[in-house]
């Protein structure tokens, strides 16, 4: 018995292009692959900023941060939760993920954002810790670097959010489907 190969001889009756109709994928496996690699990368942002926001604080002094920046890192072992969620396709560990950036990620980016703007004023950490008074804060010197940082880790974590909204509803058909079949 010989096997067909690239350059052999096809089946009688086709040429080998008729193979589109055969090969069709779930739109819920196309969207979760679509969303879990979107997820990837703001998982990965929100981690390189939380690991330099967590070095400098520790270099220079937990109470030279202010109260949003204490906030939006106590956020930051969610992304380990995100991360897990994404790999095993858990949609307890996106829910988990979602209550962080809703509870802590965003309104410390947005409290950010207006104090930086001048509406708010800056709490400092140290008042509410009863930590020493720094003898400076971990600003940088510019506040367009705080623009910058503050409105693409919000729309980060608002694109997070959509995500994860996507993930979830692909994950329930596809849990959904399964219990009909009694798998």
């Amino acid at each position: 018995m010989v096997m067909s190969s690239k350059a052999g001889p096809r089946a009688e009756g086709t040429d080998g292009s008729d193979w589109k109709h055969r090969e069709k994928v779930a739109h819920q496996y196309v969207v979760s692959v679509k969303y879990k690699k979107a997820m990837q990368r703001t998982l990965v942002y929100h981690g390189m900023l939380g690991v330099s926001l967590l070095v400098s604080a520790l270099v220079s002094g937990i109470n030279t941060l202010y109260t949003w920046q204490v906030l939006w890192l106590a956020a930051f072992p969610s992304c380990a939760i995100g991360f897990r969620g994404i790999t095993k396709n858990k949609t307890s560990f996106m829910s988990i993920y979602k209550v962080c950036l809703l509870a802590f990620s965003m309104p410390a980016c947005i409290f950010g954002i207006l104090a930086s703007l001048g509406f708010v004023g800056h709490y400092e950490f140290y008042k509410i810790s009863g930590l020493s008074k720094p003898s400076h804060y971990f600003m940088p010197a510019s506040n367009f670097v705080i623009y910058f940082l503050g409105g693409t880790t919000f729309l980060s974590h608002f694109f997070s959010l959509v995500c994860i909204s996507k993930l979830t509803t692909a994950w329930n058909v596809t849990n959904r489907t399964r219990k009909n079949k009694g798998e």
